[in-house]
């Protein structure tokens, strides 16, 4: 969401034609939520405002107690304002954005296909309606919509970094990384134009750039546990055990009920040879999350390196109930197996 101060004049670029005071409409306009909606109510009162001028209001109240946290009077002035004037795009793009940000992507979608009826060229619209559109994983749609938002504005880094991710959604690293490559030079304060593109990297098997990348992301912003387990990621695929496990105990460290951060340091202590931490933060990662059959698997491992063939039988059976079919885990239990007959 803009900044207030930002939104409020944006969508007061109509000039009101009424009654109310100069000063009134320039609090309207500007300021802190309470000063606006004192002001902006003042003038939705008066009898004498016309339609337009009071849906211009309307908009900057709604948008003022939408950034005081009361989404159902923000929700109940932005539809005021688009049926007092249907013709004027900012209420229909100020309520998309509501609905957006309480998850009604249906109705957000809705709202700024009015905007973009009103005018076509509304770049953010277009590139919002994307980001709604790919949320719901209608990837082509997204991206139709934001080559529309570069045809108009080809600079528009947002739009660049949210088709570059959706590319990436889509299988297709290569195009991804074009986008974040241009959505960068840009704006390089954008930290996950630099995440993307990492994971772009990695899936490419680039783990030196991806590493590069999740650098950047992490100057950016610092102690970010998805940018930290990505790195580690990268430094595990790479075989730089002590670093992955560096970065995941960071991840852990600020996030301890992660269970992917503890399954990842898990494996890397398994891959070390530290069994015993191994298991531990295995145990605790399948006591958060006891769907992932690969945790199964890799503690399996670590008992069998153990000794403790039982426990690893054990382990590779529901491995196999939640994947059946794994063949890691069909070889670990043939050996399990074997170790315990002999």
């Amino acid at each position: 969401m803009l900044p207030l101060k930002a939104l409020v004049p944006a969508f007061l670029a109509l000039h009101p034609h009424g009654p109310a005071s100069p000063l009134d409409w320039k609090a309207c306009r500007q300021g802190a939520p309470d000063r606006v909606i004192i002001a902006c109510t003042s003038i939705v009162d008066l009898s004498g405002v016309n339609d337009a001028a009071r849906a211009v209001a309307l908009i900057a109240r709604g948008s003022a107690y939408a950034a005081k946290k009361q989404p159902a009077r923000a929700l109940e002035d932005l539809r005021q304002a688009t049926l007092l004037d249907p013709r004027n795009p900012d209420g229909f793009y100020a309520l998309a954005g509501l609905y957006g940000r309480q998850g009604d992507l249906e109705q957000a979608i809705l709202a700024y296909d009015s905007v973009i009826r009103l005018n076509p060229k509304h770049v953010l619209a277009l590139t919002s309606r994307g980001y709604a559109r790919a949320s719901r994983r209608e990837f082509d749609l997204a991206i139709a919509d934001y080559d529309r938002a570069l045809k108009f504005n080809p600079r528009h880094a947002k739009a660049l970094r949210l088709r570059g991710a959706v590319h990436g959604l889509m299988g297709d690293d290569a195009g991804a990384i074009a986008d974040l490559d241009r959505a960068i030079g840009l704006d390089g304060r954008d930290w996950s134009a630099f995440f993307n593109r990492a994971i772009a990297k990695d899936h490419r098997r680039d783990y030196s750039g991806a590493v590069a990348d999740y650098d950047a992301a992490l100057r950016l912003r610092p102690n970010n546990v998805a940018a930290l387990l990505g790195r580690g990621a990268a430094h595990h695929h790479m075989g730089a055990l002590d670093k992955a496990i560096a970065d995941y105990s960071l991840a852990v460290g600020l996030a301890p009920n992660n269970a992917q951060a503890l399954y990842n340091r898990g494996t890397a202590y398994a891959n070390a040879d530290d069994v015993e931490r191994a298991i531990a933060d295995l145990d605790r990662a399948i006591g958060l999350d006891g769907s992932n059959a690969l945790a199964f698997l890799n503690r399996a491992g670590a008992y069998r390196k153990r000794g403790d063939f039982e426990r690893a039988l054990a382990d590779y059976d529901r491995a196999l109930q939640l994947k059946p079919g794994l063949p890691q885990a069909i070889a670990g239990r043939k050996l399990a197996l074997e170790r315990l007959r002999n």
